[in-house]
């Protein structure tokens, strides 16, 4: 118990403070403090980017499932202040004057950059108009996530089925990466469950509000209308398996390539030197999927979530499949997740390409708990980085 209202002080301020040598020694003993993984270091929690994002961004009373988060990453104290593990991608840089300068070696992650820019395919990707932030943009399968603007979102796509007796579905989601393809899951397009009573027929682009029939609006300004386009065909990675599940990513080829409006555009692809690792740092992961009230969204919802290393997903999906780096491990906050529904769609993150701010796709909503949006229980999304040589071989028309 004290231990738990030790860490309610600590997050409900920020940091509590000295406190009373009487109690410390009590509160101490009942921490069994975690062993930083490589990759982590163990400083004071108020040096680590996460935390103090993390403290920025969550109301006071602080939610159960951040008291959980930092517990579960705490390390030990440094003078009555206390220590947790932090990820080097989140930790702040010192800054060094150098006396001398000499000449790096190019990095791993720019090698790899250098070899995909120059694939016969790169220049399929739009990256000179890929993933642009709406001037519109507010600040924050999606569960108690926030409903978008329009144009906020426009490379959003959704895959429609033939249900006997109800007609056009909506099932999944992917996202457009150039005229001609949609990036989605694998278990979109083979899913013995999903397609024994559905058909794959079909993907809609520059959609909002599913209610409106006609053009989206907001005032006199309305949306141009959304694309509809038949299935050219599917391309699902090679090494998918649905058991495992390993590989779930897939590319759906339209039969009418998309007219680049406001409201349909491409989302930008981590073909560049920074590094993907998101881990530390708050994605947006969007969706048409279920709520928390058990029925499908409308309108195009998002939901920020954190990024964590794979180990609090290991704990969770690792007697059922293997996690591996090719994964990344996101959410576990009470109401802020993807869904059912939400499958095949984006987790991105706003980074730079050629020194202009756009959203891009680190993720595809993959696999999660049963209950979304559950308290400490953070879903898995294939990481894209991880397939991005395999996505250039494909997009030949």
């Amino acid at each position: 118990m004290l231990k738990i209202a030790w860490t309610l002080c600590l997050v409900a301020s920020a940091f509590c403070g000295l406190m009373p040598a009487n109690i410390m020694p009590r509160v101490l003993l009942q921490f069994e403090y975690r062993e930083c993984v490589p990759g982590e270091k163990c400083i004071d929690i108020k040096q680590c980017q996460f935390f103090t994002d993390l403290l920025d961004k969550t109301p006071i009373p602080r939610p159960r499932s951040i008291i959980r988060i930092i517990q579960n990453h705490q390390c030990g104290f440094e003078h009555k202040m206390p220590k947790v593990c932090c990820s080097s991608h989140s930790a702040p840089r010192t800054s060094v004057t150098a006396t001398t300068s000499t000449e790096e070696p190019p990095s791993t992650n720019r090698l790899v950059a250098n070899h995909l820019e120059n694939h016969r395919n790169y220049r399929r990707l739009p990256m000179d108009r890929c993933g642009p932030i709406s001037r519109q943009l507010l600040a924050n399968r999606i569960t108690s996530g926030q409903k978008t603007v329009l144009e906020e979102f426009p490379w959003m796509a959704l895959v429609a089925y033939n249900t006997p007796g109800v007609g056009i579905e909506f099932r999944c989601a992917g996202t457009i990466i150039n005229e001609d393809f949609i990036l989605t899951a694998a278990h979109c397009i083979l899913n013995n469950t999903l397609f024994c009573i559905h058909s794959r027929i079909g993907v809609r682009l520059g959609e909002y509000d599913l209610k409106i029939k006609e053009a989206d609006c907001e005032g006199s300004y309305c949306l141009p209308p959304v694309q509809d386009s038949y299935i050219s065909r599917t391309i699902v990675h090679p090494d998918y398996n649905p058991k495992t599940p390993q590989n779930d990513i897939a590319l759906i080829q339209i039969f009418k390539p998309a007219n680049f409006t406001t409201n349909v555009q491409p989302i930008c692809l981590p073909i560049s030197e920074m590094n993907d690792d998101l881990t530390g740092k708050f994605a947006v992961v969007l969706g048409w999927g279920f709520t928390e009230k058990g029925l499908s969204s409308f309108i195009l919802l998002k939901a920020s979530l954190p990024v964590f290393s794979l180990t609090p997903c290991r704990k969770i999906f690792g007697a059922f499949i293997s996690v591996t780096e090719t994964q990344i491990c996101a959410g576990g906050q009470n109401g802020q997740d993807s869904c059912s529904g939400d499958s095949g769609g984006p987790l991105t993150y706003a980074g730079l390409i050629d020194g202009y701010s756009r959203y891009i796709q680190y993720g595809i909503v993959f696999l999660g708990p049963k209950k979304c949006g559950t308290d400490g229980q953070p879903g898995l999304y294939t990481r894209v980085k991880a397939h991005l040589e395999w996505i250039l071989d494909n997009i030949d028309l």
